[in-house]
């Protein structure tokens, strides 16, 4: 006869389901959810260069880099870099910068028109020194504790949209030092995305059934 799982067994079976669930990547109703293991980080306070290379789709391709820069000058700098013909978004109060999209705005061919698509380098932030120890923190995380910067992968002359969500982590100042802890873009080609947006709950509960039942399964069988 057959043994039935335990009910610690069915606990641990569970939590292992839905760490398999929600890993990793998710891909559900068109939208790919990416929560990067380890996550990424910068630093205006990094010694020297420090680079993480991002491939946003898992295509073994690097679509951005992120650069941590100290120049040796007065002048320290956090930015992100499109690599290909890949795009970020950059405007808002400060022009230049990446912007820092609110939830719930859209990432796409139209934009807001305090923004628009940059193919070129831009910065995060930057902290100058100004007369020690004055310094001045320009950027528009800065002083922000959070944010999301929209990009564009482009292939084959499609677009596919994404966000990226930034986390100024326990000091609350994404605009000196934050982790890209996640990520999600659009699937299908030239389809806007909304900032935050994430595959519908009801597709991560059916992932999470699918792998328990898988595990069950393999345990009674």
């Amino acid at each position: 006869m057959k043994k039935a799982l335990s009910v610690s067994t069915w606990a641990r079976s569970f939590r292992f389901a839905l760490m398999l669930a929600l890993a990793g990547k998710i891909h559900a109703q068109g939208i790919v959810y990416v929560a990067p293991n380890p996550q990424l980080y910068y630093s205006l306070g990094y010694p020297g260069t420090l680079d993480f290379y991002i491939d946003i789709n898992g295509d073994g391709t690097n679509d951005l880099i992120l650069r941590s820069n100290d120049p040796g000058t007065s002048v320290n700098n956090a930015v992100l870099i499109p690599l290909s013909d890949n795009e970020i978004v950059a405007g808002g109060s400060y022009g230049s910068y990446i912007a820092n999209m609110n939830v719930g705005e859209t990432v796409g061919s139209s934009l807001n028109p305090v923004y628009q698509w940059s193919d070129t380098t831009a910065p995060i932030g930057t902290l100058a020194v100004l007369l020690d120890p004055v310094v001045a923190e320009d950027g528009n995380f800065a002083h922000q504790s959070s944010g999301y910067i929209g990009f564009d992968l482009v292939d084959n002359g499609a677009n596919y949209y994404g966000w990226m969500y930034v986390d100024g982590g326990p000091d609350g100042d994404a605009g000196l030092f934050a982790y890209i802890t996640e990520w999600a873009y659009e699937s299908s080609p030239n389809t806007p995305i909304t900032v935050g947006a994430v595959p519908e709950p009801s597709t991560w509960t059916l992932l999470t059934i699918g792998a328990l039942l898988a595990l069950y399964r393999r345990r009674i069988g």
